[in-house]
């Protein structure tokens, strides 16, 4: 489940606690390793904060604590949050950002998510990062996508006009449909060569999932994700990925 999975990546991550704090991490430009561990440990102290309050606290943030005080907040944030997920029931009500789905489940899934791909990006800057567990990269892909349906009145693409892009990974494919203030997106079981699909994005789910992340600008080249069909509509996606991650 999310919690396993969550604990795998948490203490993979608490594992590069022992290097250099000022390594760079080139997935998060402008950060160090310093700056990611205190990133994630801010995510959980406030979603912890949220779930105890029923809503996000305020003010926020608090100062950010220095040095080895760093490693110490993330330990202590992921266990208060730990602690408030750990066995409850995914409907229990509980304030979220996202308005479709207002419940512990939406943490317990958004942060195993969010711990793995950060994981990643810590990894990644010490030059050994392992993949996404499929599963949970399947999922994290769903997750995403899923994001892109908000309401983007103040944000149109005018360029939009009904392109259909199919994202698609072992086991899992999902259809896209983009237009100027709305995103459409259906799981997709069918042939990504039928009428009616622009362009194909697809790949490993790790690899997927980092890519639509924004985390592995080399994919396409290197061959690790493949992207084909009509430029624009992978263009228009891309765009809408980054709206929906920033």
């Amino acid at each position: 489940g999310y919690l396993r999975a969550w604990d795998a990546d948490l203490a993979a991550l608490l594992a590069t606690t022992s290097s250099d704090p000022a390594t760079q991490v080139p997935s998060c430009p402008g950060w160090t390793l310093e700056d990611l561990w205190a990133h994630v440990a801010e995510v959980y102290a406030h979603k912890a904060a949220a779930i105890r309050a029923g809503a996000p606290p305020e003010p926020w943030p608090p100062p950010r604590p220095e040095g080895a005080a760093v490693v110490e907040a993330l330990t202590h944030s992921a266990a208060w949050l730990r602690h408030l997920l750990a066995d409850a029931d995914p409907a229990t009500p509980a304030w979220s950002w996202w308005p479709a789905e207002q419940t512990i489940g939406f943490w317990q899934r958004r942060m195993a998510q969010e711990t793995a791909v950060h994981r990643w990006d810590a990894e990644h800057a010490l030059g050994a990062a392992g993949p996404i567990a499929p599963a949970l990269a399947v999922d994290g892909c769903d997750e995403l996508l899923g994001w892109l349906t908000w309401a983007w009145d103040d944000l149109p693409q005018p360029e939009a006009s009904g392109q259909v892009v199919v994202v698609r990974t072992d086991g899992a494919g999902w259809r896209v449909r983009l237009e100027p203030t709305v995103v459409r997106v259906v799981l997709d079981d069918d042939d990504a060569e039928e009428l009616g699909v622009d362009a194909v994005v697809a790949g490993p789910p790790s690899d997927l999932l980092l890519h639509l992340w924004g985390r592995l600008p080399g994919a396409v080249a290197d061959g690790r994700v493949s992207e084909d069909g009509d430029p624009l509509a992978r263009q228009l996606l891309r765009a809408r990925l980054t709206m929906a991650t920033d």
